[in-house]
């Protein structure tokens, strides 16, 4: 069951990473909280995100589909394995969707 969760994880974050690369052609790819460094244009505030390897599951709960069960399991899976190196990768938890990250997709990062 492990190595199927695995599996999807992989070809979701292959799938989001060739579609973003084939969208941005050469530029170099940025979350959404930091669009206008690329630009260098502070036209709007940065939007705030709830970084992924720092928070605390009384933040997690906050977003919204994150309950006490699902902020412990991203918190032990962080604590077990390894800090995220991308947002994508919580959809490797169990029972985290990819419908559910991208609800949050935007509310969140990792640093």
């Amino acid at each position: 069951m492990k190595l199927f969760i695995l599996s999807v994880a992989l070809l979701a974050i292959a799938s989001c990473k060739s579609s973003q690369s084939a969208t941005d052609g050469d530029s170099v790819a940025l979350s959404p909280n930091r669009a206008n460094e690329r630009t260098g244009a502070e036209t709007k505030p940065k939007e705030p995100c709830l970084n992924l390897n720092l928070a605390t599951a009384r933040e997690l709960i906050k977003l919204p589909g994150i309950g006490e069960v699902m902020a412990k399991r991203i918190i032990d899976y962080r604590e077990q394995h390894r800090r995220f190196r991308r947002p994508e990768e919580i959809i490797i938890i169990e029972g985290f969707s990819e419908r559910k990250y991208r609800t949050i997709a935007r509310m969140v990062c990792v640093e």
